[in-house]
């Protein structure tokens, strides 16, 4: 596997953990949940800006 199919693994991996929270939110235990949300949205955006950089990087090579 190449770099860039690892990280696109984990990107899937952390959007199904983004829809798994996301369908198990209620009202009364938003707080740690809208929490954990957050991190790992940012840890998903930063896979995504690394695999357009690899991606960039393999395109000029």
């Amino acid at each position: 596997m190449t770099e860039s199919d690892l990280i696109r693994e984990e990107i899937a991996e952390l959007e199904a953990q983004i829809f798994r929270i996301k369908g198990s939110m209620n009202r009364a235990d938003n707080g740690v949940k809208l929490l954990k949300l957050a991190v790992i949205t940012r840890l998903r955006d930063r896979c995504n800006k690394s695999l357009t950089a690899l991606e960039k990087r393999g395109a000029a090579k």
